[in-house]
């Protein structure tokens, strides 16, 4: 390898290990204070580095946040793909990938107010789904495509999860598509509720009602698996 191509790989690690070090920061700052109080001084002090710096890597605030954002939906790629891998039953990574999932809305619950309040990304998400264009930026339109291609691959994951468990004899024969499009409401709608409701559960409680729930619905015990054979 030549002396030029090193100092290209060099560099090349030093600017994904300056971006890593920034979206930690800012992260850390959403989490603390929320999007709307975050400012680029605040992530600088937090990253250690200069404004110039962050401005380097990142044009402003909004791209800073949307990245911050895609990287929550990436860590629960993640952590989805290392349950699969588990050798444990079905029921058991649905339980883990449930946890998880409101573990992390719960420790990050400014970022997933953001998912869910903020008005600015929640019109831009509206303009998209009624294929409106042109009334978002290049930008903004591929990062939102890159999020709805990362929540596809883990809503992907989950039901590899339930084939898994219907393969197994764990859980009975269901419409996957439709099973996980609930799994997600009934998750979504629990994080969303939880910022209005005075009385909160612990992440502990909550999944293993919303897991029971799941498996089990609302039949009595002497009914749960009555025919569904």
């Amino acid at each position: 390898m030549q002396k030029s191509d090193i100092r290209r790989e060099r560099e090349e690690r030093r600017r994904q290990e300056y971006r890593r070090l920034i979206l930690q920061a800012a992260e850390r700052v959403v989490v603390e204070k929320g999007t709307s109080a975050m400012t680029m001084d605040d992530v600088a002090r937090e990253a250690a580095f200069s404004k110039a710096t962050l401005y380097h890597y990142f044009r402003g605030k909004g791209e800073l946040v949307f990245e911050v954002l895609e990287n929550f939906f990436e860590e629960m790629n993640q952590e989805l793909a290392r349950i699969k891998t588990l050798k444990i039953g079905a029921a058991d990574k649905l339980k883990r990938g449930i946890r998880f999932y409101l573990q992390s809305n719960q420790e990050k619950r400014n970022i997933s107010r953001m998912l869910m309040m903020d008005r600015s990304f929640v019109e831009k998400m509206r303009i998209l789904v009624v294929n409106e264009k042109d009334s978002v930026s290049k930008k903004d339109r591929q990062f939102i495509d890159r999020l709805k291609a990362k929540r596809r691959e883990i809503l992907d994951g989950v039901a590899d999860i339930l084939r898994e468990g219907m393969a197994s004899g764990e859980f009975r024969r269901v419409d996957v598509e439709n099973a996980v499009t609930f799994l997600e409401a009934i998750l979504w709608g629990y994080c969303q509720i939880r910022f209005w409701r005075d009385k909160t559960y612990s992440v502990r409680d909550a999944t293993n009602f919303i897991h029971a729930l799941m498996l089990e619905g609302f039949k009595g015990k002497d009914e749960i698996g009555k025919g569904d054979r």
